[in-house]
């Protein structure tokens, strides 16, 4: 970049400070953060009725469990905001739509990583269970969900906080609360009040992060969600719902097709997307591990840990599409500024993950190194690292898988890749080409979880999810 161009990064930086605290905007916010909460909250709610009996399925394996972990992984694949785009079509604008693009991806993905705590639940007691002639209701009931209420735990509150920054991403086509006020604040160069709103976001991260502590110790805290989801999909019922103009327009979509040109593009934008993908996740590593060492309670100080672990927040608080628009702005439009996007969120989701890892090492080596009048550094060089390192492969794994899908997201504001080819197409109507991207970024996804899984079996770790 020449120095014009950072001093005009760096003079667009600037413009975001300081941000809209005057009363009369701080009482015009509150109104897209309940509309954000109550999204997820709802998006969340229709997800777990659908998703947990899904997963029941798939965990107790009845006859074609297979063939829903497929479908589960194909719809997973979809980008949150292509689904936006489907639900702002049959649904129109506002939140029925986010909700309805909400429920479909959180039902995917709780339906598939809940069935995948299932088939790793120890099989001795559910062998116990199948002996006594249980039903495959009964297994679950008190044999798969009991085994696993932890795991499940730590991942629905995990869900909630993807929910709440994914109701982002659907606001930015119209699915209402804060998404749609902060992509409408920087398309409209109100830098001050995106910060504004971007604060609003790090806040609301920082408090499911604290719920979701509680939530582990108390479950029925999750019981919560339920009157405000429902609350919610009743004040805002669908403004029409035009069943055939829906059919007509999906049916627009096969079959699959791109012409000539646009095939032989195919392989470059594949590569621009993997070069997001790619990028981002070697980023976020690399400035995810100092942070991680610097966020675990059991290397450094209290105080340290807290300053930032609110830094992490607000870098995973901030969607990867509204890091991109910032980015964009700044860095001009390409890959890295895509790249850049995805590092920066990835970073603060991986900060997290990794400071939980080195804080739940086992204490006795590394007592055992102190114990021989090692200092902090040794400690924490040849014990809580090496201890560590499973995890932390495992969840940079997971975040590449994740990163794979998340690039099409980027690309669609600017930052190449089959994303920006797929908003091209979804924006011309060209519902055959959308259809055949769609299904490409569903192969490599795919491709990206095979990998993923095939290397964490090899080295024999158990697949640990975010």
């Amino acid at each position: 970049m020449s120095l014009h161009g950072l001093l005009v990064a760096w003079n667009t930086i600037r413009s975001f400070f300081p941000p809209d605290l005057s009363p009369s905007y701080l009482s015009y916010v509150w109104l897209p953060v309940v509309q954000t909460i109550g999204m997820a909250s709802a998006g969340m709610v229709i997800a777990l009725c659908l998703g947990i009996p899904l997963a029941i399925f798939v965990g107790t394996r009845a006859p074609g469990w297979r063939v829903v972990v497929t479908l589960l992984s194909a719809l997973r694949a979809i980008p949150d905001l292509t689904l936006a785009i489907l639900a702002v079509v049959i649904v129109g604008l506002g939140p029925p739509a986010g909700m309805a693009a909400l429920a479909a991806f959180y039902t995917a993905m709780v339906g598939k990583v809940f069935a995948e705590l299932f088939l790793a639940a120890p099989p001795a007691p559910l062998g116990s269970l199948r002996a006594t002639g249980a039903s495959r209701l009964s297994v679950a009931l008190f044999g798969l969900i009991p085994l696993t209420l932890p795991d499940l735990l730590t991942f629905g509150a995990y869900s909630f906080e993807c929910a709440l920054r994914a109701s982002v991403i659907v606001g930015a086509v119209g699915g209402g609360g804060i998404g749609t006020e902060l992509v409408g604040a920087i398309n409209g160069l109100d830098y001050p009040r995106a910060t504004t709103l971007i604060v609003v976001l790090a806040l609301l991260v920082a408090a499911i992060d604290t719920a979701g502590w509680f939530m582990r110790k108390h479950p029925r805290i999750a019981l919560v969600l339920f009157p405000i989801g429902i609350a919610t999909m009743i004040l805002n019922p669908p403004q029409i719902f035009v069943v055939r103009h829906a059919l007509v327009t999906f049916a627009a979509m096969f079959p699959p097709l791109l012409p000539a040109q646009s095939l032989a593009r195919l392989p470059a934008l594949i590569w621009q997307t993997l070069e997001i993908a790619l990028g981002g996740t070697a980023l976020a590593v690399a400035v995810a591990i100092p942070l991680a060492l610097g966020s675990a309670r059991n290397v450094v100080h209290a105080g340290l840990v807290a300053v930032l672990r609110r830094f992490l927040d607000v870098a995973r608080a901030v969607p990867e599409i509204v890091w991109g628009l910032i980015l964009v702005v700044t860095a001009g439009i390409g890959p890295l500024a895509g790249a850049l996007a995805l590092g920066i969120h990835s970073a603060g989701v991986l900060g997290k993950l990794f400071a939980e890892a080195f804080e739940n090492v086992d204490r006795a080596p590394v007592e055992a190194l102190a114990a021989t009048g090692a200092g902090r550094l040794p400690m924490v060089a040849f014990g809580i690292i090496p201890l560590a390192m499973g995890p932390l492969a495992i969840h940079t794994m997971f975040r590449l898988e994740w990163n794979v899908r998340a690039a099409t997201v980027v690309g669609m504001i600017g930052a190449g890749g089959i994303g920006e080819a797929l908003y091209n197409a979804q924006q011309h109507m060209q519902y055959q080409q959308m259809m055949a991207y769609v299904a490409v970024t569903w192969l490599l996804v795919i491709l990206a979880d095979a990998v993923g899984e095939r290397v964490r079996n090899r080295l024999g770790w158990k697949y640990v999810t975010e």
